[in-house]
């Protein structure tokens, strides 16, 4: 039931920032936060944006998804390894299938220190980041590790969304579609999996609570 109530609540977000940014063009509040971050810019913050960028972004997310499958598959956990693959692959192709689908320009309130030019809604960082991390939370659920990456790993995508924000590349309403449909989909991939038994020599059941 709670992965459920997640799992509609995570899409409902999405569907509300779809609509917004489809029918309104965004939010009222995309363009007041990011001067708001604009305003308070300072050195410090710009390395720290720029480097959560660089972390954040799909090459990074791509090659740490990879060395997790990989891990799971030598670990022979076959079954957690491919609702990881599916959760955190799934939503990177989601990414992109939205983006086309909605075709938001990138926000263009000032020249950006790091700019971009590809497609704005939703963030890619957004959405690769909880991906990740919430694939994460529900893998190391059975471990002592969860408590650790609890915090972490939500607080990575945060302030990975947090930096795409301050970079001006990204408009609130991006990102926050981004979190949740990340989130919407490993939950969807969790419920899922959960409806077929596990079998062999993989887990028989998945990780989470």
């Amino acid at each position: 039931m709670p992965l459920l109530v997640g799992l509609v609540v995570a899409w409902a977000v999405f569907a509300w920032m779809a609509v917004a940014v489809v029918h309104a063009g965004g939010l009222r509040w995309d363009v007041p936060l990011l001067e708001f971050w604009h305003r308070h810019a300072t050195p410090g913050l710009d390395k720290l944006a720029i480097f959560l960028t660089i972390i954040g972004n799909t090459w990074p997310m791509v090659s740490l998804g990879l060395l997790i499958f990989l891990g799971l598959l030598v670990r022979r956990q076959g079954r957690a390894a491919w609702v990881f693959a599916v959760s955190v692959g799934g939503s990177m192709l989601l990414t992109q299938i939205i983006k086309r689908l909605v075709a938001r320009p990138r926000p263009a309130l000032w020249v950006s220190i790091r700019p971009e030019h590809t497609l704005s809604f939703p963030s890619g960082h957004a959405m690769d980041t909880a991906a990740i991390a919430t694939a994460l939370l529900f893998l190391c659920w059975r471990y002592r590790a969860h408590w650790l990456v609890w915090p972490l790993a939500p607080l990575f995508s945060l302030a990975v969304g947090w930096a795409r924000m301050y970079l001006g590349v990204h408009n609130p309403s991006d990102v926050l579609a981004g979190w949740s449909s990340a989130v919407g989909w490993v939950l969807l991939v969790q419920v899922i999996f959960r409806w077929f038994p596990a079998t062999g020599n993989t887990p028989e059941t998945l990780p989470g609570p």
